[in-house]
């Protein structure tokens, strides 16, 4: 698991996850991890049965409007831009993303 840091990496671990995250760029990019990761703290909210697990652009779509909405909806501050790269694979947005969300999720730095 390249470029998080030690307490993301074992916080991320402790939530048992469907599988290790060990290229972020290209786990996360459909989503699918990242409504894993909040149906942890939100069960009532993030029903995983909505979300796929596929690689299509369709499945990516939809995947991020549920995940979208849900950050609007619980008015979380993550910025469009930490989305949006992770969306598109950019190099290291998806690690920004990943370490707000643990920030916001556990209240830690």
């Amino acid at each position: 698991m390249s470029g998080f840091p030690r307490e993301v990496l074992k916080w991320l671990q402790s939530l048992d996850l469907t599988w290790q995250v060990k290229t972020p760029k290209w786990d996360l990019t459909n989503g699918y991890l990242v409504a894993e990761v909040f149906s942890w703290y939100f069960p009532q909210d993030i029903q995983m049965h909505s979300y796929n697990n596929g690689t299509s652009l369709d499945s990516k779509s939809r995947n991020w409007s549920l995940l979208k909405n849900f950050i609007k909806r619980h008015k979380l501050d993550i910025p469009d831009e930490f989305v949006e790269g992770t969306i598109h694979c950019k190099e290291g947005a998806s690690t920004l993303l990943i370490e707000r969300i643990y920030e916001i999720l556990t209240n830690r730095k």
